[in-house]
């Protein structure tokens, strides 16, 4: 064989096998991290090293410190991963995620680490040129929100003292009272003395430390500040399906039109409403009435949901129902629940608004079977007024779950829906919302229990193979545990930032997966639903902003359907095809040369 035929045989192997190789080279990527440590005379800043290197795998997360650090630092590490993965859609499977963190002693926490590491972990699957004299302080939320933490003071004269230039803190944190949460008494007067002649942080920054303090409030803008590479989210504009109005709209005139018929009943019963309980109708029918005319169908019908109970209640207690008579009703309304468990049990599921339209039929129902346990409990015997509030509860929320029944009409791409990805992803959310609960009990305990029953919830509907009831549940506890996490240390002014950051996220994920022909029913209803509370209750406005979060990206727990077999989608097939094509092509290459050269011999 002459040195040339060698040389062209070398080249089309080369061609072949490179695509195997060339994702083996692993790189060491690194973020200083800033910290507090307790000293004898209080609490002091310190700073420590964050290590990412990326090794082929399926998504695996691997933590080593230098010493030890806290529990809560693990769950940060996998926590800030997801985050990052999710929020900018990285193509997270095909690598197993090696974190070191070494530190000089052992660091109080791990939370405030979460920023850094969602940023790391960007950088390094993006493989991004990233500053080595910025890092970040701040917590991560869903959605790539930063979120507040202490110590920022001490952190930035760490960051001075190990020779960085810049540092990012959260929005809001500029401007916090110098007597923080975490600081003793003793060392607040001494931080008060030293910063007395420095109205806000970043000014201390600059004058004091000579480094610079900027604010970020999420994930993009951190990014951005740290690498230069603009992968923010452009302004979105959701744009609501006609399709979905038309529905809603159906669902709102169903629950108004029966707010107005049991309004007209008690009328016509003789019945006078106290002044409390019409006061509160008309505040509701008002609400419903502008949010109607304002075209948001979801909160008109929630409104008047909600006078549905109130005017059914009332009624029953007017009619001064026996217990043999109400007793009835529940025989009565048992049998239409059954009834609608198995309809609803027959509905095929094709598409993400069929799945999320089966989710919330399922969880009202389920909510109806919860006031019949309290109903046949022999622990907490009802009186009479207790059993007509319950069962006017139970009625509505009954029919509440028929009036969902229109949107499986709903058109949209098709899925793939069958026990094994059901139970799957069922599964997933479990570990989600359970990862979450347990982030949130590190820091408040007890006071996060009913996040724990909604996962106990779901696992008992995981146990008896309701997959679609699992899901909700899951999502549901997890949206709970993500809005208390976020709102975590967030002082009353930084409040409304938080929302709106959480706000264009939501829009973000609801315009994309529109684009793709999935709209997210109960994602935009909820989200809707959450602006209207924005002003006036907060808190809510948050945890169903959550919720929207949660349910305006179920198609990433599917396959799409399709006639190509799976297998065809996955990474390593993806390479091994391009392998192919390449080595084909430089093969016929090669034979191309080696026929024109015998062609000439000849």
């Amino acid at each position: 064989m002459d040195t040339r035929r060698f040389w062209m045989i070398f080249f089309c192997l080369l061609c072949v096998i490179t695509p195997f190789f060339s994702s083996a080279q692993t790189q060491q990527y690194h973020l200083k991290l800033l910290a507090v440590q307790e000293e004898e005379e209080g609490y002091q800043g310190s700073d420590a090293d964050l290590y990412l290197e990326l090794k082929e795998g399926s998504g695996r997360v691997f933590l080593e410190t230098f010493p030890l650090t806290k529990l809560d630092t693990q769950i940060s590490t996998r926590f800030a991963k997801e985050i990052a993965c999710s929020h900018f859609k990285l193509d997270c499977e095909r690598y197993d995620f090696i974190y070191t963190i070494k530190a000089k002693s052992t660091i109080i926490g791990g939370p405030s680490a979460g920023a850094a590491l969602a940023v790391l972990t960007t950088i390094a699957v993006l493989d991004l040129p990233y500053s080595k004299e910025t890092t970040i302080t701040g917590t991560i939320n869903s959605g790539g929100v930063i979120g507040p933490v202490g110590g920022v003071k001490e952190k930035l004269e760490a960051a001075a003292q190990s020779g960085l230039k810049r540092v990012l803190i959260p929005l809001g944190t500029a401007n916090q009272s110098l007597a923080e949460r975490t600081l003793s008494n003793a060392s607040i007067s001494l931080v008060a003395n030293r910063t007395q002649n420095y109205s806000n942080l970043r000014i201390y920054g600059k004058e004091k430390l000579q480094i610079d303090v900027v604010e970020v409030v999420d994930l993009d803008t951190a990014v951005y500040e740290i690498t230069g590479v603009d992968l923010d989210h452009k302004d979105t504009i959701v744009i609501e399906n006609k399709e979905y109005a038309h529905i809603m709209k159906g669902l709102q005139d169903a629950l108004c039109n029966r707010s107005r018929d049991l309004f007209q009943q008690i009328h016509e019963e003789g019945f006078i409403f106290d002044e409390e309980t019409k006061k509160t109708f008309e505040s509701r029918n008002s609400s419903a009435t502008n949010a109607s005319l304002a075209g948001d169908y979801y909160s008109a019908a929630s409104f008047c949901f909600s006078n549905d109970i109130l005017l059914r209640t009332f009624q029953y207690h007017q009619q001064n129902l026996s217990k043999p008579q109400l007793m009835q009703l529940y025989a009565l309304l048992k049998q239409k629940t059954a009834l609608l468990e198995e309809k609803v049990e027959k509905m095929p599921v094709e598409t993400i608004s069929a799945l999320q339209t089966s989710m919330v039929v399922k969880e009202r129902l389920q909510d109806v079977r919860n006031q019949f346990e309290r109903i046949q409990s022999s622990d907490h015997p009802l009186d009479v007024r207790e059993l007509r509030s319950i069962l006017a509860y139970a009625e509505e929320r009954f029919y509440s779950a028929v009036a969902w029944f229109q949107f499986f009409t709903m058109e949209g791409k098709k899925f793939v829906f069958d026990a094994e990805s059901l139970d799957q992803s069922c599964q997933e959310k479990i570990m989600e919302s359970e990862e979450r609960y347990q982030y949130a009990a590190f820091f408040l305990g007890p006071q996060v229990q009913h996040v724990q029953e909604k996962i106990n919830g779901a696992r008992k509907s995981w146990e008896k193979n309701d997959y679609v009831l699992c899901l909700i549940t899951a999502a549901q506890a997890k949206a709970m545990a993500n809005a208390v996490v976020s709102s975590l240390g967030v002082n009353e002014q930084a409040i409304p930032q938080l929302l709106e950051s959480k706000r264009r996220t939501v829009e973000r994920v609801i315009s994309e997966n529109s684009a793709e022909g999935i709209f997210p029913i109960l994602g935009y209803s909820y989200y809707k639903y959450a602006v209207s509370l924005q002003e006036k209750d907060q808190f809510n406005a948050l945890l169903y902003l959550e919720d929207a979060l949660e349910m305006s990206d179920l198609s990433m727990y599917f396959p799409e359907k399709t006639f190509l077999p799976a297998f065809i989608k996955t990474h390593d097939f993806q390479l091994q095809f391009k392998g192919f094509v390449v080595g084909a092509l430089a093969a016929g290459v090669i034979a191309a040369l080696l026929k024109r050269r015998k062609r000439k011999t000849y």
